[in-house]
């Protein structure tokens, strides 16, 4: 890992986000954070990426390096209760690798860069596996999800699964790294057995890419069309059909924040999945799977454009603690 590119978290920082009140206890007063993880008694470590390299090698609009900021200003001030404890989580910091990004102008410039991110993040997260942690990874672009896969892979000295919610499957031609292959790097690289994605819109992933998906037993999907146009199936029995798919394996868990609808996010969508069933999802694959760990993307508060919102960071702090809620209520 090069410790440069990560910064732990440490009481200075928790308090500049903490804002306690009296007579509640905040999810920030209770949760351990800093270096010393491994002997804790907390299941998750959670960690932030802070990163738009992978999306703008993807021709896609920055922005993703911003969620991390705001995730923590939200999560750090949910309640502390018997629903949800804090001393299950541990906060380790997080990456930040906009500087890599300064002299970066072209698409080759910036796909040069991010197997430097890559080999930046795997041994970190392989290293949280291999303490018997799942990890919870915030923000950033799509392309961290085959440094994560490769991590607990290599932790398992096995392959795993995975089981994404997305309007895209980012499993496009392996000509330079960026958001919009991780998967089928992963997969190229032996180190994701299944791949199941709930949601792809047929208006935004090419033949040639379902043609190549078609040549893996292991690759399965639904088009949101075939969902809510056509009603072949229900986003239930979806959800369903997958979790039985994937059950017996170590799975990692996948949200991209452009498949929910009007969320600010370097694709965003303004016909998708509601909040209310990506939350539903975090929880319920959380519940009935094996997760491996769980990873959420895309997602900004501000991107280049110009466009702002500001309550992102609390849908994350949402998702998150749905998907713990899931594992503890097991």
């Amino acid at each position: 890992m090069d410790i440069n590119h990560f910064h732990y978290f440490d009481e200075t920082a928790l308090n500049s986000y903490l804002k306690p009140r009296k007579g509640e206890i905040k999810i920030g007063e209770k949760i351990s954070y800093g270096t010393e993880y491994k002997n804790s008694t907390a299941k998750f470590i959670l960690l932030g990426i802070e990163e738009s390299i992978g999306v703008k090698g993807n021709l896609g609009v920055s922005g993703t390096h911003t969620a991390w900021n705001s995730f923590l200003k939200a999560f750090l001030n949910i309640q502390h209760t018997h629903k949800l404890n804090g001393e299950s989580i541990h906060l380790l910091g997080n990456f930040n690798f906009q500087e890599l990004a300064e002299n970066a102008k072209t698409v080759e410039d910036f796909r040069e860069l991010v197997p430097l991110i890559d080999d930046a993040v795997f041994p970190l997260i392989q290293e949280i596996s291999n303490a018997g942690k799942i990890p919870i990874i915030i923000g950033g672009s799509h392309a961290n999800a085959y440094p994560i896969i490769k991590g607990v892979s290599q932790a398992k000295d096995g392959t795993i699964n995975v089981m994404n919610l997305d309007a895209h499957a980012d499993f496009r031609a392996l000509e330079g790294r960026h958001s919009g292959n991780p998967f089928s790097t992963a997969k190229a690289e032996g180190f994701m057995a299944d791949y199941s994605i709930l949601g792809l819109h047929e208006n935004y992933n090419s033949q040639n890419m379902l043609d190549e998906m078609a040549k893996h037993k292991g690759i399965r999907y639904y088009f949101w069309e075939d969902i809510y146009l056509r009603k072949k199936i229900s986003f239930e029995d979806a959800i369903n059909d997958f979790i039985q798919l994937n059950q017996h394996k170590a799975c990692g868990i996948e949200l991209d924040m452009d498949s929910i609808e009007g969320v600010l996010s370097s694709a965003m969508t303004p016909s998708g999945f509601t909040t209310t069933e990506a939350r539903y999802y975090a929880y319920k694959s959380a519940h009935n799977l094996h997760p491996a760990y769980f990873h959420i993307c895309e997602a900004a508060t501000e991107l280049e454009t110009g466009l702002k919102d500001n309550s992102t960071g609390k849908l994350l702090s949402y998702l998150v603690s749905d998907f713990v809620k899931g594992v503890l209520e097991n």
